[in-house]
């Protein structure tokens, strides 16, 4: 697969111009000896000069011919756009264009540094952010507008990001409902604020997944609670994981490791230590199963209600889903 960062601009804020790293599929054929130079690893940045490179996606990689559906990700409070790399990369082998911007305001930087938004202007920002990458990608003057299938878009998000999924087709706050989005994924969705007015007006298919041991966003207030608001979306699936953190569905151990001998600025420094430790040992669950079953369900629920792809359903059934990852509970709601 393909890697690429793209900046998005506001004109009508340019203060939240949205930088934003995009995974997508790749031409499969021979590699012609001038593109070969130019490709590496995928490096993505945690802090200063430190990256942790991808294992599969590469950098200028040519576009695969064909049109794609696309899937916005929308980070963590206090995140970044590779929050979520594993679960990218993922998207683009089976053939997904993905795109991730920073939300401004609301990163990991920023936040060390005091600089974080605050969070009542976010919930609007975030959505907005997400509809204009949407705009963009689907806009004739993106370079990848081409391959973009502007009828297949769906939304992943993670914690606040789950929030700003969740909501993306009704609007929140000042943020207007967004008709383009065709599905929705939240990852220990931050929805306890969301009503139940306004979580039961949503209308397109909805995949939630939480943790057991999420203690930041507890899973009863938030995933589960939601999943039964959700009234209108059909159909919708809830999967609770056994010894899931909250940030167990994200790269911080991979982040962490890459961190770990290097001179990062306190605050930043503080918020990987803490935050490993909480989440990459014991009794949490392992970081590549949480992966490995958030990956699972996110793209058979992507790859059938969203792209369309038939036999994708039958990964979403209790009996299937159980034999392949015993950790997490699925129920499902037609």
């Amino acid at each position: 697969m393909g890697y690429q960062t793209l900046i998005v601009p506001n004109p009508d804020r340019p203060d939240r111009t949205l930088t934003t790293s995009v995974w997508y599929p790749t031409w499969k054929g021979p590699t012609s000896a001038a593109e070969g130079p130019r490709d590496g690893a995928a490096r993505y940045p945690v802090a200063s000069d430190i990256a942790v490179p991808s294992r599969v996606a590469l950098q200028g990689r040519t576009i695969a011919p064909g049109r794609f559906p696309l899937v916005v990700i929308s980070h963590g409070s206090a995140g970044s756009r590779v929050q979520l790399a594993y679960l990218a990369e993922a998207l683009a082998t089976h053939g997904f264009v993905v795109a991730a911007p920073d939300h401004p305001g609301d990163t990991m930087i920023e936040a060390a540094e005091g600089r974080q938004a605050p969070l009542v202007e976010l919930a609007s920002d975030r959505s907005v952010d997400v509809s204009n990458v949407i705009s963009a990608f689907t806009d004739d003057d993106c370079p990848l507008s081409s391959i973009v299938r502007a009828d297949a878009i769906g939304v992943v998000g993670f914690s606040f990001g789950g929030l700003t999924s969740v909501v993306s087709t009704v609007g929140f706050l000042r943020a207007p409902a967004d008709p383009r989005v065709r599905a929705v994924v939240g990852i220990a969705p931050a929805t306890e604020v969301v009503p139940a007015r306004l979580l039961g007006r949503v209308r397109v298919p909805a995949l939630l997944i939480g943790g057991h041991l999420d203690g930041a966003v507890p899973f009863e207030r938030n995933a589960r609670r939601a999943f039964d608001e959700l009234t209108g979306a059909h159909p919708r699936y809830l999967v609770t994981v056994a010894g899931g953190t909250h940030n167990s569905f994200t790269e911080i151990c991979a982040q962490a490791a890459a961190a770990r001998g290097h001179e990062v600025e306190d605050g930043v420094r503080v918020r990987l230590e803490v935050t490993e430790e909480l989440t990459c040992r014991p009794p949490a669950i392992d970081s590549d199963r949480a992966h490995g079953l958030a990956t699972y369900y996110t793209v058979a629920f992507l790859e059938s209600r969203l792209a369309g792809v038939p036999g994708y359903d039958s990964y979403l059934t209790v009996a299937a889903a159980a034999e392949r990852h015993p950790e997490g509970e699925l129920r499902v709601a037609s």
